[in-house]
């Protein structure tokens, strides 16, 4: 089988995984306790009639039973529309194309900054295991490991934002600020990136840190590591050419799932730095039972998470030739 069949074959199968993902979803949603309806007569409080209430629940649809709000909703989707906001009143499109850029920024930077260090600190650490710069490394991702990111946020803000004011605590850009070039509003974007970012770095290195060093350590044990060795080969090439590409493989497999490890990660830091991304937003929203968007952001990170697998697999048939598409 070539590497073209396999792709097609694992396309055609996330077909049908997709549309089971959404009927999960969509059925834990709307069974979830709560509805939007409900939400917004709390907010308004008796400036709603109860006949007003009625026409907003037969305005949303949700008169229906939820296999039949699922059928709807499926051929909306079909129709490449993803409804209204009930919360926002705007198209559920808008609302996501003007956050989506803000999180995937955060995404892109942290999954090649964290890959770049864990690797180069996982190899130095394997290699030197049991030395002081592996026991100051180790300690150091036992915290990111452990340490909730909203705790590591929130002391990040007090320290550098509150007590040295470094850097500003919240958004993307300075509130009313004017900049006379491109050059100064770059600049500003990134004081308010640094910190977010920061800490999301922080979280995935240590675990991507860990799992390269572990698996770096597996391989220099391997016997033909040894038999390289026996040659003469320099260490150089023993580690970089031989030892690396096999331990690189769990990593491979692991970066599939780092999308929804990320994502999830910056719900919270977004969240704790008020940066308008797709992770702070959802949080609204959930708060909102907003229904509508809450199943387009589900669908966009289900996809995403299911193409990261796909790639993951392809990339890790390619770095090893031994795996076997069929």
């Amino acid at each position: 089988m070539t590497l073209v069949t396999y792709t097609i074959r694992r396309l055609i199968v996330i077909v049908p995984t997709f549309f089971l993902i959404t009927l999960v979803i969509f059925t834990i949603i709307h069974l979830a306790p709560g509805d939007p309806v409900s939400i917004m007569v709390g907010t308004l409080g008796a400036k709603i009639k109860p006949e007003e209430k009625e026409q907003m629940i037969q305005d949303f649809g949700l008169n229906e039973p939820v296999h039949v709000q699922y059928v709807l909703w499926l051929g909306r989707l079909f129709r490449l529309d993803l409804g209204h906001s009930y919360a926002y009143h705007q198209p559920v499109v808008k609302l996501i194309s003007e956050r989506i850029p803000r999180t995937l920024e955060l995404m892109l930077i942290t999954e090649v900054i964290s890959l770049a260090l864990a690797v180069v600190l996982g190899v130095v650490c394997a290699v030197k295991q049991y030395s002081l710069t592996d026991g100051v490394f180790k300690l150091g991702a036992l915290v990111g490991y452990s340490a909730p990111s909203f705790w590591l946020g929130l002391l990040a803000l007090t320290v550098f934002a509150g007590m040295l004011n470094w850097l500003p605590s919240f958004g993307v850009q300075t509130p009313g600020a004017t900049f006379p070039t491109i050059f100064d509003a770059w600049f500003d974007h990134l004081k308010h990136l640094i910190l977010p970012l920061t800490i999301l770095i922080f979280g995935w290195v240590a675990y991507l840190f860990r799992l390269v060093r572990s698996s770096m350590l597996e391989v220099l044990s391997q016997d033909y590591i040894t038999t390289a060795r026996a040659k003469g080969l320099k260490e150089r090439i023993v580690i970089y050419k031989h030892a690396l590409r096999n331990a690189l493989l769990p990593v491979v497999t692991y970066e599939g799932y780092s999308i929804g490890f990320i994502l999830g990660g910056a719900a919270v830091i977004e969240t704790v730095f008020s940066w308008p991304g797709l992770g702070k937003f959802w949080v609204d929203v959930a708060a909102n039972r907003d229904y509508p968007t809450l199943m387009a952001l589900s669908i966009i990170v289900a996809l995403m998470i299911m193409l990261g697998n796909l790639c993951a697999d392809i990339a890790y048939a390619i770095v090893d030739p031994r795996i076997r598409y069929d």
